[in-house]
């Protein structure tokens, strides 16, 4: 066996590259708001939705270079990143408007416990602050709410993302 086929099988490359990005996320929360408290988190926050806007705006360049409506659908139906295969989702409805869905397994938060189990409130500042600049990055009128979270001490993620004047299409569950 070649030394690349060990390799291979050593690590799936998205679940690295993925806990990477987690890894980095939480040593740079944890430097800035021990250095400079209430004006790092602020910071943090700053630049958390910086990078979700260029995101979500240079994903829908793509869309729109590729002829898809731009929509909450093709938001998460051509994402911009392959599938972590450890992350166990349950989604309960995606249409045009909305996308209604649960985070059963999320590995970052996992790992985030793990790298950092004494600073449960940088966890949820991820969440709270990068899913809605993403999206919002995409489509300027959505709205990402987060009523649950595995980072806050739930059982499960509860994403409700809809286009202003679309909520009342939610499902309560």
């Amino acid at each position: 066996m070649k030394v690349s086929e060990k390799k291979e099988e050593l690590r799936d490359p998205v679940e690295a590259f993925g806990d990477l990005f987690a890894k980095i996320y939480i040593y740079l929360a944890d430097e800035m708001v021990e250095s400079f408290g209430k004006e790092g988190e602020e910071a943090l926050k700053r630049g958390l939705r910086n990078f979700g806007h260029d995101r979500g705006r240079e994903l829908r360049k793509k869309h729109e270079a590729l002829g898809l409506p731009i929509t909450v659908k093709s938001l998460f139906q051509y994402y911009d990143l392959p599938e972590d295969g450890r992350f166990r989702r349950n989604l309960i409805n995606l249409t045009d408007t909305i996308r209604h869905s649960q985070t059963l397994r999320c590995p970052y938060q996992e790992l985030w416990r793990e790298k950092s189990p004494d600073k449960p409130d940088l966890w949820p500042i991820y969440c709270d602050t990068a899913h809605q600049a993403i999206f919002e990055g995409y489509l300027e009128d959505i709205v990402c709410e987060l009523p649950r979270l595995l980072t806050k001490g739930d059982e499960h993620c509860l994403f409700e993302v809809y286009r202003k004047g679309h909520k009342d299409e939610i499902e309560k569950v």
